[in-house]
């Protein structure tokens, strides 16, 4: 029995590097080797607060590698460079027949629900490859950033539900990883102006240089005031909320305009889910609040399309590389204010 490296989560704040046996193929399934593969938020919330599942569990759903073994009837993917969509979906049901995959009730997610990327190697179920989460990476794209496809997908379902389009006035509030995405991709859909709303000097760093129209910082300026001053009067078209924040989703409905659109894009802390709101706003201004999450198999494969094309540079996103060795110094790093994507690289090839 062979032996490979992962880490493990066995509870809050007990994340540990072990040797664990090497996954095998059964019919219908794929071995990753692990190449790249980025923390998320979501890793982060687990490591924090612990996990939702059953534990120990291997953390890790933003990946990309090379296939190394495969099952019966798979051998066309042998050596390819793939990246997945983590959620697996059932493919059958109401939801997935109509497109909206993501609101499958049998969907699961790998490094969430079963055993994910910070490993050496990634067993791909049978179920995943059937419903199109694997995909191959386009010639000239890196493993880095390939790994980055899955929360860029996320980024442009969003998007996609808010209409964004020619001549927007977008107002992204947070200038994370996700929200410096959603400036990318509001850019390309040639909004007219992109607005991100910030409160760390770095981040309003990046955010200029990647192109934001105005940054507003709301400890300087007042945002409502500055939206309207730069909008002549209008408010904004589109408010896309990247912080979990009840303040920032208030904010968003001080700041939207008549006929306006919103996104709740990221999810609140426990414990801060109810949010008092003035639905008159939503009422009179005829505004439409959304949440979303995830991505759909087409959704994905668009995101790569993206990326394959040059459309979106996911390059400057990473900002620190790790051995899988070094994956609690990952973490910590990856939860400092002054980092935007931490990659993990399991195979040492930093």
């Amino acid at each position: 029995m062979s032996l490979l490296k992962a880490l493990r989560l066995y509870g809050k704040g007990d994340l540990r590097l072990e040797e664990v046996e090497s996954p095998s193929p059964a019919t219908g399934e794929i071995i990753l080797r692990v190449r790249a593969t980025s923390i998320c938020a979501t890793d982060i919330k687990a490591y924090s607060f612990g996990s939702r599942t059953k534990l120990p569990l291997t953390l890790g759903h933003e990946v990309s590698g090379d296939v190394c073994e495969v099952g019966e009837g798979l051998e066309h993917y042998s050596g390819k460079r793939v990246t997945l969509n983590p959620n697996v979906f059932c493919g059958r049901c109401h939801y997935c027949l109509t497109g909206e995959h993501v609101l499958c009730g049998s969907r699961y997610a790998i490094g969430i629900d079963v055993d994910g990327s910070f490993a050496e190697y990634l067993k791909v179920p049978a179920q995943a490859l059937r419903v199109g989460c694997v995909q191959e990476v386009p010639p000239g794209v890196d493993y880095e950033e390939a790994s980055l496809v899955e929360p860029l997908s996320c980024c442009l379902r969003g998007q996609i539900k808010l209409g964004v389009g020619s001549g927007d006035v977008v107002t992204v509030i947070g200038a994370g990883p996700i929200g410096l995405m959603h400036l990318k991709l509001a850019k390309l859909s040639n909004a007219s102006k992109v607005i991100v709303s910030e409160v760390e000097e770095l981040r309003i760093k990046r955010a200029e240089a990647m192109g934001a129209d105005h940054v507003v910082d709301p400890r300087h300026e007042d945002l409502e005031r500055s939206i309207l001053g730069l909008t002549r009067g209008r408010g904004s078209d589109v408010v896309i909320v990247a912080v979990g924040s009840p303040d920032a989703q208030r904010d968003a409905l001080r700041i939207v305009g008549r006929g306006g659109r919103i996104n709740f894009f990221a999810g609140l802390p426990a414990g801060m889910e109810v949010v008092p709101l003035d639905t008159n706003v939503i009422h009179y201004r005829q505004v439409i609040v959304l949440g979303t999450s995830m991505s759909t198999p087409h959704e994905f494969k668009r995101a790569l399309d993206i990326v394959g094309s040059g459309l979106v540079d996911l390059k400057p996103f990473v900002t620190h590389r790790f051995k899988l060795e070094e994956g609690l110094d990952a973490f910590a790093t990856a939860m400092r204010r002054d980092s935007l994507k931490v990659v993990l690289m399991p195979r040492g090839d930093l």
